[in-house]
Protein backbone atom coordinates (compact mmCIF):
# COMPACT_ATOMS: atom_id res chain seq x y z
CA UNK A 1 0.00 0.00 0.00
CA UNK A 2 2.59 2.50 0.64
CA UNK A 3 3.88 2.51 -2.88
CA UNK A 4 0.38 3.25 -4.00
CA UNK A 5 0.29 6.15 -1.71
CA UNK A 6 2.98 7.63 -2.90
CA UNK A 7 2.24 6.81 -6.47
CA UNK A 8 -0.72 9.11 -5.49
CA UNK A 9 1.31 11.58 -3.73
CA UNK A 10 3.55 11.87 -6.21
CA UNK A 11 1.00 12.44 -9.38
CA UNK A 12 -0.81 15.60 -7.14
CA UNK A 13 2.30 16.66 -6.74
CA UNK A 14 3.45 16.93 -10.30
CA UNK A 15 -0.12 17.41 -11.21
CA UNK A 16 -0.24 14.88 -13.67
CA UNK A 17 -2.42 11.94 -14.25
CA UNK A 18 -1.83 7.81 -13.88
CA UNK A 19 -3.92 4.86 -14.50
CA UNK A 20 -6.71 3.78 -11.96
CA UNK A 21 -4.69 1.84 -9.03
CA UNK A 22 -7.61 -1.00 -10.36
CA UNK A 23 -7.01 -1.60 -13.42
CA UNK A 24 -2.85 -2.86 -12.00
CA UNK A 25 -4.39 -4.46 -8.99
CA UNK A 26 -7.76 -5.83 -9.83
CA UNK A 27 -8.74 -7.03 -6.29
CA UNK A 28 -8.65 -3.28 -4.97
CA UNK A 29 -11.48 -2.40 -3.00
CA UNK A 30 -12.35 -0.34 -0.43
CA UNK A 31 -11.04 -1.25 2.59
CA UNK A 32 -7.35 -1.55 0.82
CA UNK A 33 -8.34 2.01 -0.59
CA UNK A 34 -8.68 3.83 2.97
CA UNK A 35 -5.71 2.31 4.19
CA UNK A 36 -3.92 4.11 1.54
CA UNK A 37 -5.73 6.97 2.54
CA UNK A 38 -4.55 6.32 5.59
CA UNK A 39 -0.68 6.67 4.62
CA UNK A 40 -2.11 9.57 2.18
CA UNK A 41 -3.07 11.39 5.44
CA UNK A 42 0.16 10.28 7.82
CA UNK A 43 2.25 11.67 4.87
CA UNK A 44 0.70 14.97 4.55
CA UNK A 45 1.14 15.42 8.14
CA UNK A 46 4.45 14.28 8.17
CA UNK A 47 4.59 17.56 5.90
CA UNK A 48 3.60 19.68 8.40
CA UNK A 49 -0.50 19.49 6.37
CA UNK A 50 -2.30 19.72 9.75
CA UNK A 51 -6.17 18.07 9.28
CA UNK A 52 -8.72 20.71 9.95
CA UNK A 53 -11.69 18.79 8.93
CA UNK A 54 -13.46 16.16 6.78
CA UNK A 55 -15.48 16.14 3.28
CA UNK A 56 -17.73 13.97 2.53
CA UNK A 57 -17.87 12.74 -1.57
CA UNK A 58 -21.15 11.21 -3.86
CA UNK A 59 -23.72 11.95 -1.15
CA UNK A 60 -25.39 13.03 -4.48
CA UNK A 61 -27.11 10.12 -6.06
CA UNK A 62 -28.04 11.52 -9.06
CA UNK A 63 -24.12 11.69 -10.03
CA UNK A 64 -23.31 7.97 -8.79
CA UNK A 65 -24.03 6.37 -11.96
CA UNK A 66 -21.87 9.08 -14.05
CA UNK A 67 -19.29 7.98 -12.42
CA UNK A 68 -20.21 4.55 -11.51
CA UNK A 69 -20.24 4.56 -7.84
CA UNK A 70 -23.00 3.92 -5.50
CA UNK A 71 -21.96 5.19 -2.09
CA UNK A 72 -20.73 8.11 -0.35
CA UNK A 73 -16.70 8.42 0.42
CA UNK A 74 -14.38 10.88 2.79
CA UNK A 75 -10.91 11.74 3.65
CA UNK A 76 -9.71 14.86 5.31
CA UNK A 77 -9.08 18.59 4.17
CA UNK A 78 -6.47 20.04 5.43
CA UNK A 79 -5.02 24.08 6.82
CA UNK A 80 -3.23 24.31 3.04
CA UNK A 81 -6.07 23.17 0.98
CA UNK A 82 -9.14 25.25 2.90
CA UNK A 83 -9.43 28.63 2.78
CA UNK A 84 -12.07 31.50 3.57
CA UNK A 85 -14.04 33.31 0.98
CA UNK A 86 -14.06 36.87 -0.41
CA UNK A 87 -15.27 39.47 1.89
CA UNK A 88 -18.14 41.41 1.58
CA UNK A 89 -19.31 39.67 -1.94
CA UNK A 90 -16.04 39.84 -3.40
CA UNK A 91 -15.26 36.76 -5.82
CA UNK A 92 -12.68 34.39 -4.40
CA UNK A 93 -9.51 33.85 -7.16
CA UNK A 94 -8.62 30.17 -7.85
CA UNK A 95 -5.74 28.86 -9.84
CA UNK A 96 -7.01 26.22 -12.39
CA UNK A 97 -3.78 25.48 -12.80
CA UNK A 98 -2.95 24.44 -9.15
CA UNK A 99 -5.35 21.45 -9.86
CA UNK A 100 -5.98 18.15 -12.72
CA UNK A 101 -9.02 18.62 -14.24
CA UNK A 102 -10.52 20.37 -11.49
CA UNK A 103 -14.67 20.55 -11.20
CA UNK A 104 -17.21 22.77 -8.75
CA UNK A 105 -19.13 21.40 -6.26
CA UNK A 106 -21.68 23.72 -4.42
CA UNK A 107 -21.34 22.17 -0.41
CA UNK A 108 -23.55 23.00 2.79
CA UNK A 109 -20.32 22.80 5.81
CA UNK A 110 -20.64 22.78 9.58
CA UNK A 111 -18.19 23.39 12.06
CA UNK A 112 -18.27 20.72 14.69
CA UNK A 113 -18.39 22.08 18.86
CA UNK A 114 -18.31 18.75 20.61
CA UNK A 115 -17.76 15.18 18.60
CA UNK A 116 -20.59 13.60 17.82
CA UNK A 117 -22.38 10.32 17.38
CA UNK A 118 -24.09 8.29 14.49
CA UNK A 119 -26.67 7.07 16.30
CA UNK A 120 -27.97 10.60 17.42
CA UNK A 121 -31.42 11.85 16.07
CA UNK A 122 -31.19 15.32 13.80
CA UNK A 123 -32.09 17.36 16.93
CA UNK A 124 -29.31 16.06 18.97
CA UNK A 125 -26.72 15.66 16.25
CA UNK A 126 -27.48 19.73 15.50
CA UNK A 127 -26.43 20.60 19.03
CA UNK A 128 -23.13 19.32 18.41
CA UNK A 129 -22.89 21.78 15.92
CA UNK A 130 -21.70 25.98 16.12
CA UNK A 131 -21.93 26.32 12.60
CA UNK A 132 -22.92 26.16 9.26
CA UNK A 133 -21.80 27.52 5.84
CA UNK A 134 -21.75 27.19 1.71
CA UNK A 135 -19.27 26.92 -0.25
CA UNK A 136 -17.43 25.52 -2.84
CA UNK A 137 -15.03 22.27 -3.08
CA UNK A 138 -12.61 21.71 -5.59
CA UNK A 139 -12.03 18.30 -6.92
CA UNK A 140 -9.91 16.74 -8.92
CA UNK A 141 -8.98 13.47 -10.65
CA UNK A 142 -5.68 11.98 -10.98
CA UNK A 143 -7.32 9.65 -13.37
CA UNK A 144 -8.15 10.93 -16.74
CA UNK A 145 -11.36 11.86 -17.65
CA UNK A 146 -12.90 11.28 -13.81
CA UNK A 147 -12.91 7.43 -15.49
CA UNK A 148 -12.55 5.35 -11.81
CA UNK A 149 -13.82 2.48 -9.82
CA UNK A 150 -15.26 3.46 -6.07
CA UNK A 151 -11.63 2.23 -4.28
CA UNK A 152 -9.56 4.38 -6.78
CA UNK A 153 -11.71 7.51 -5.49
CA UNK A 154 -10.59 6.21 -1.95
CA UNK A 155 -7.23 6.09 -2.40
CA UNK A 156 -6.91 9.33 -4.58
CA UNK A 157 -7.62 11.14 -1.10
CA UNK A 158 -11.56 11.33 -2.25
CA UNK A 159 -10.42 13.14 -4.98
CA UNK A 160 -10.21 16.69 -2.65
CA UNK A 161 -8.32 19.85 -3.98
CA UNK A 162 -9.46 22.59 -2.10
CA UNK A 163 -12.30 24.29 0.05
CA UNK A 164 -13.20 27.80 -0.13
CA UNK A 165 -15.58 28.36 2.91
CA UNK A 166 -18.44 31.39 3.00
CA UNK A 167 -19.05 33.09 6.25
CA UNK A 168 -20.11 30.83 8.89
CA UNK A 169 -23.37 31.64 11.16
CA UNK A 170 -23.73 30.74 13.96
CA UNK A 171 -26.72 28.12 14.56
CA UNK A 172 -29.46 29.20 16.75
CA UNK A 173 -30.52 26.27 18.88
CA UNK A 174 -33.62 27.68 20.23
CA UNK A 175 -34.67 27.51 16.78
CA UNK A 176 -33.29 23.76 15.57
CA UNK A 177 -36.78 22.22 14.49
CA UNK A 178 -36.79 25.19 11.79
CA UNK A 179 -32.89 24.60 11.29
CA UNK A 180 -33.80 20.65 10.58
CA UNK A 181 -36.56 21.13 8.35
CA UNK A 182 -35.08 24.29 6.06
CA UNK A 183 -31.94 21.77 5.67
CA UNK A 184 -34.25 18.97 4.05
CA UNK A 185 -35.44 21.27 1.25
CA UNK A 186 -33.09 24.09 0.53
CA UNK A 187 -32.22 24.54 -3.11
CA UNK A 188 -28.40 26.16 -4.58
CA UNK A 189 -28.53 27.60 -7.97
CA UNK A 190 -25.14 27.52 -9.96
CA UNK A 191 -24.29 29.74 -12.30
CA UNK A 192 -21.37 30.36 -14.83
CA UNK A 193 -20.61 33.50 -16.10
CA UNK A 194 -24.41 34.63 -14.52
CA UNK A 195 -25.86 31.33 -16.81
CA UNK A 196 -27.44 29.24 -14.93
CA UNK A 197 -25.55 25.78 -15.36
CA UNK A 198 -27.59 23.51 -12.42
CA UNK A 199 -29.53 23.28 -9.28
CA UNK A 200 -30.17 20.98 -6.67
CA UNK A 201 -31.74 20.32 -3.54
CA UNK A 202 -31.39 18.97 0.15
CA UNK A 203 -32.52 15.95 -1.85
CA UNK A 204 -29.37 15.28 -3.43
CA UNK A 205 -27.00 15.27 -0.50
CA UNK A 206 -28.53 12.09 1.18
CA UNK A 207 -32.10 14.11 2.28
CA UNK A 208 -30.35 16.48 4.04
CA UNK A 209 -26.63 17.41 4.87
CA UNK A 210 -27.45 16.32 8.24
CA UNK A 211 -27.72 13.19 7.01
CA UNK A 212 -24.62 12.85 4.92
CA UNK A 213 -22.71 14.04 8.42
CA UNK A 214 -24.44 10.58 9.88
CA UNK A 215 -23.28 8.57 7.39
CA UNK A 216 -19.75 9.75 7.93
CA UNK A 217 -19.79 9.52 11.77
CA UNK A 218 -21.32 5.60 10.54
CA UNK A 219 -18.56 5.08 8.44
CA UNK A 220 -15.27 6.44 10.71
CA UNK A 221 -16.59 4.09 13.66
CA UNK A 222 -17.60 1.40 11.83
CA UNK A 223 -13.66 1.90 10.27
CA UNK A 224 -11.65 4.64 12.32
CA UNK A 225 -8.75 6.07 10.32
CA UNK A 226 -5.29 7.37 11.48
CA UNK A 227 -7.32 11.02 12.36
CA UNK A 228 -10.98 11.35 13.58
CA UNK A 229 -13.34 13.90 13.68
CA UNK A 230 -12.22 16.86 16.15
CA UNK A 231 -14.09 19.71 17.82
CA UNK A 232 -13.67 22.91 15.28
CA UNK A 233 -13.37 21.02 12.48
CA UNK A 234 -15.34 21.85 9.12
CA UNK A 235 -17.68 19.15 7.71
CA UNK A 236 -18.29 19.48 3.97
CA UNK A 237 -21.44 17.56 3.11
CA UNK A 238 -21.57 16.98 -0.21
CA UNK A 239 -22.38 18.26 -4.06
CA UNK A 240 -25.84 19.48 -3.96
CA UNK A 241 -25.45 19.96 -7.54
CA UNK A 242 -23.33 17.82 -10.94
CA UNK A 243 -19.62 18.63 -10.28
CA UNK A 244 -19.04 20.82 -13.08
CA UNK A 245 -15.65 21.47 -14.97
CA UNK A 246 -14.23 24.98 -14.29
CA UNK A 247 -11.82 26.78 -17.26
CA UNK A 248 -9.55 30.31 -16.52
CA UNK A 249 -11.93 32.86 -17.50
CA UNK A 250 -14.54 31.64 -16.28
CA UNK A 251 -16.61 33.36 -12.91
CA UNK A 252 -19.17 30.96 -10.93
CA UNK A 253 -21.74 31.95 -8.98
CA UNK A 254 -24.49 30.40 -6.51
CA UNK A 255 -27.80 31.45 -5.04
CA UNK A 256 -29.00 29.45 -2.07
CA UNK A 257 -33.17 29.31 -1.47
CA UNK A 258 -34.43 28.51 1.70
CA UNK A 259 -31.26 28.88 4.05
CA UNK A 260 -30.19 31.99 5.27
CA UNK A 261 -26.69 31.34 3.60
CA UNK A 262 -25.30 34.19 0.97
CA UNK A 263 -24.16 32.73 -2.46
CA UNK A 264 -20.91 32.47 -3.66
CA UNK A 265 -18.41 33.81 -6.01
CA UNK A 266 -15.42 32.50 -7.75
CA UNK A 267 -13.12 33.90 -10.29
CA UNK A 268 -11.19 31.08 -11.88
CA UNK A 269 -7.73 32.28 -13.26
CA UNK A 270 -4.66 30.31 -15.02
CA UNK A 271 -1.18 30.86 -15.14
CA UNK A 272 1.34 31.35 -17.66
CA UNK A 273 0.91 27.35 -19.18
CA UNK A 274 -2.82 28.32 -19.11
CA UNK A 275 -1.88 31.10 -20.94
CA UNK A 276 0.19 29.55 -23.86
CA UNK A 277 -2.48 27.31 -24.26
CA UNK A 278 -5.13 29.37 -24.97
CA UNK A 279 -2.42 31.57 -26.94
CA UNK A 280 -1.94 28.77 -29.19
CA UNK A 281 -5.80 27.37 -29.64
CA UNK A 282 -6.74 30.84 -31.00
CA UNK A 283 -3.69 31.26 -33.29
CA UNK A 284 -4.95 27.78 -34.89
CA UNK A 285 -8.34 29.06 -34.76
CA UNK A 286 -7.60 31.82 -36.95
CA UNK A 287 -4.94 29.91 -38.48
CA UNK A 288 -7.72 28.00 -40.36
CA UNK A 289 -10.14 30.64 -40.63
CA UNK A 290 -7.80 32.50 -43.14
CA UNK A 291 -6.73 29.59 -44.42
CA UNK A 292 -10.05 27.07 -45.01
CA UNK A 293 -8.35 24.56 -47.37
CA UNK A 294 -6.06 23.31 -44.61
CA UNK A 295 -9.19 21.79 -42.84
CA UNK A 296 -9.85 18.54 -44.05
CA UNK A 297 -13.71 19.06 -43.80
CA UNK A 298 -16.48 21.74 -42.99
CA UNK A 299 -16.77 20.05 -40.14
CA UNK A 300 -13.18 20.40 -39.00
CA UNK A 301 -13.37 23.84 -40.01
CA UNK A 302 -15.85 24.81 -38.11
CA UNK A 303 -14.48 23.15 -35.07
CA UNK A 304 -11.49 25.03 -35.32
CA UNK A 305 -12.42 28.26 -35.71
CA UNK A 306 -15.29 27.80 -33.01
CA UNK A 307 -12.07 26.48 -30.77
CA UNK A 308 -10.08 29.41 -31.56
CA UNK A 309 -12.78 31.36 -30.56
CA UNK A 310 -13.39 30.47 -27.43
CA UNK A 311 -10.05 30.20 -26.66
CA UNK A 312 -9.61 34.35 -27.62
CA UNK A 313 -13.01 34.84 -25.40
CA UNK A 314 -11.00 33.06 -22.42
CA UNK A 315 -7.74 35.04 -22.75
CA UNK A 316 -9.95 37.75 -22.74
CA UNK A 317 -11.97 37.02 -19.94
CA UNK A 318 -8.36 35.85 -17.82
CA UNK A 319 -6.26 38.87 -18.93
CA UNK A 320 -9.24 42.35 -18.81
CA UNK A 321 -7.27 43.22 -15.59
CA UNK A 322 -3.86 43.64 -17.48
CA UNK A 323 -4.06 44.98 -20.49
CA UNK A 324 -0.45 45.09 -21.14
CA UNK A 325 -0.58 41.40 -20.80
CA UNK A 326 -4.12 41.26 -23.41
CA UNK A 327 -1.83 43.15 -25.57
CA UNK A 328 1.26 40.73 -25.75
CA UNK A 329 -1.26 37.81 -26.01
CA UNK A 330 -2.44 38.79 -29.34
CA UNK A 331 0.44 39.89 -30.96
CA UNK A 332 1.40 36.44 -29.97
CA UNK A 333 -1.48 35.65 -31.89
CA UNK A 334 -0.63 37.51 -34.82
CA UNK A 335 2.96 36.00 -34.63
CA UNK A 336 1.66 32.17 -33.80
CA UNK A 337 -1.21 33.00 -36.85
CA UNK A 338 1.28 33.92 -39.40
CA UNK A 339 4.18 31.32 -38.89
CA UNK A 340 1.48 28.47 -38.84
CA UNK A 341 0.28 30.22 -42.27
CA UNK A 342 3.33 30.68 -43.98
CA UNK A 343 4.60 26.63 -42.78
CA UNK A 344 1.12 25.50 -44.56
CA UNK A 345 2.05 27.47 -47.96
CA UNK A 346 5.59 26.36 -48.18
CA UNK A 347 4.14 22.48 -47.67
CA UNK A 348 2.21 23.44 -50.32
CA UNK A 349 5.15 24.77 -52.57
CA UNK A 350 6.20 21.90 -55.56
Amino acid sequence: MADIAETILQAYDDRRQIAPISHRHPSFDLEAAYGVSDRIITARMARGMVPVGWKIGFTNRTIWEEYGVHAPIWAPVYDRTVRSAGEDGQPTDLDAEAFVEPRLEPEIMFRIANVPRSDMDDRTLLGCLDGIAHGFEIVQSVYADWRFSPADTVAAAAMHGALIVGPVTPIDHAAADQLIADLSRFQIVLMCDGAEMDRGDAANVLGSPLSALRHLLAGLEARPMVRGINAGDIISTGTVTRALPISPGQTWSTRVEGLALPGMRMRVTGGEQTIARLVERAAQGRFHLENPDSCESPEAFEHAVADGSEAESALSKLLYRNPADLAEARQTIDSRTSALSQSWKNSLAP
